[in-house]
């Protein structure tokens, strides 16, 4: 009994993890458009070669306003049919990494 209670806390916590770093990471509640998000980020960093000055901030800017989700539920959708939009996105952030 010990065991499955232990097994099933260690699995809540994976859960919680599993679903929260991403949406930190994107800074919003929506995992798909934190996946989203993130990754307008990343690609802003990359072209100005870095996370400061007006470069990225313009780019990241314009990436943040038009980030809803889409484009990550539409991948999810299309790499993951069979599961739910948030876990098909929590799946793609977390192989993106």
């Amino acid at each position: 009994m010990k065991f499955l209670l232990g097994a099933l806390t260690v699995l809540a916590i994976l859960a919680v993890v599993f679903f929260t770093v991403p949406t930190l990471e994107g800074g919003t509640t929506n995992v798909c458009q934190a996946v989203d998000k993130y990754r307008v980020a990343k690609a802003a960093s990359s072209v100005a070669g870095g996370t400061s000055g007006p470069v990225f901030g313009t780019l990241n800017s314009i990436g943040q306003m038009v980030a809803t989700g889409e484009i990550s539920g539409d991948e999810a959708a299309n790499r993951h049919p069979n599961l739910p939009a948030p876990v098909g996105c929590a799946l793609v952030f977390w192989q993106s990494l």
